[in-house]
């Protein structure tokens, strides 16, 4: 994306623009609304308190989503009613859950290797399959509730947005300008103090969207959403969960040997243990046509926006122009995850021939 581009444009023009795209401003608003469910779910028997605690984090949800909603009220109930519909209060409540189990659980470890990924296969195989059961039922709820509210106010996507930003301005903008000013001399603290110089106000946000997206990636978003929803709808009816989880836990016993001790690093032993499995086990075909679209995705993306990678990154070493030993562990680090990802796709192309 072009980062740094002309200001903005006229607030009129952007309401035209963003009238003729209302209907796709409303799917990303239900999608945001189920991610955020998702993500504050888990296995509750596992954890101390663990139900009790994820409905104090469903009580702070429920008053952030109905102050951001307004006067939103689907089936005549606030908007963050329908987080107790069976299938969204499922998925909050496993996936709540989950996030504390893995909180506990790596809290004070500083290697993570890859027989602790293995044993925790379970929990992400029993995460996976309440999703296939749940995920599309709840997103579909939501998506029926915000379209409900859209059509019966032709403001409401503009007030979703003001009341979202002011949310932030007021919770947490100080906070973050203080951690900003604290830790410029950090890569995070530039980006963020960049971020908030950038963006100022509702108008400099939906000034920057208007200058940077445009119908052609809008379309290519919907399609990309279309594709993943049609993917996951394979790989849950062809019983894939069950299938990943059994090969996945094999992979990273068998990674989990010699001098593979530290999950972060691929290449090396990690790699060989790897390609060793790869040779006398099969990938689900399940599995592996997930991998190869996700591939063809990122080719895709990676060739159709480098014009925009490329003004990002310009206009990232712009930002860290003056701190360029910052530019240099930026670099550092971006060649170091490229070279793990490399590593990845040798080992990948290298032992996945045909597919059980």
């Amino acid at each position: 994306k072009q980062w740094y581009q002309r200001r903005g444009r006229e607030f009129q023009t952007f309401q035209h623009y963003f009238i003729q795209i209302n209907l796709r401003s409303m799917k990303v608003i239900a999608v945001l609304l189920a991610i955020v469910a998702i993500s504050m779910a888990d296995i509750c028997a596992d954890v101390a308190g663990g139900r009790a605690q994820a409905s104090e984090m469903k009580n702070l949800v429920s008053t952030g989503i109905d102050n951001i909603m307004g006067d939103c009220y689907p089936n005549g109930d606030a908007f963050s009613a329908l987080l107790n519909s069976p299938s969204c209060s499922a998925l909050f409540y496993q996936g709540a859950c989950y996030g504390m189990k893995a909180a506990a659980k790596y809290a004070d470890v500083d290697v993570v290797t890859y027989g602790m990924l293995r044993d925790g296969v379970s929990d992400i195989k029993a995460l996976g399959n309440l999703a296939c059961d749940h995920v599309e039922t709840c997103y579909n709820e939501v998506f029926a509730a915000v379209s409900a509210c859209a059509a019966a106010d032709p403001n409401f996507v503009d007030g979703v947005i003001e009341r979202a930003t002011e949310m932030y301005m007021s919770q947490a903008e100080a906070q973050l300008a203080a951690y900003g000013e604290a830790n410029d001399n950090t890569i995070i603290g530039r980006l963020i103090n960049g971020a908030m110089d950038r963006f100022t106000s509702v108008d400099s946000i939906k000034a920057f969207f208007m200058d940077n997206v445009d119908d052609a990636m809008i379309a290519d978003a919907e399609a990309a959403f279309e594709a993943v929803k049609q993917t996951a709808a394979n790989f849950c009816d062809s019983g894939c969960v069950d299938k990943t989880a059994k090969f996945v836990r094999k992979l990273f016993n068998a990674m989990n040997q010699g001098q593979c001790v530290d999950a972060s690093v691929i290449c090396g032993d990690c790699a060989d243990n790897a390609a060793g499995f790869l040779a006398r086990k099969r990938v689900p075909c399940c599995l592996q046509d997930v991998i190869e679209q996700g591939l063809a995705g990122a080719q895709y993306a990676a060739n159709a926006y480098s014009g925009q990678a490329a003004d990002a990154e310009a206009a990232l070493r712009d930002l860290f122009a003056d701190r360029p030993e910052l530019i240099a562990r930026a670099e550092e680090v971006a060649a170091y995850s490229m070279g793990q990802l490399q590593c990845v796709a040798d080992v990948y192309n290298a032992g996945v021939s045909a597919c059980a």
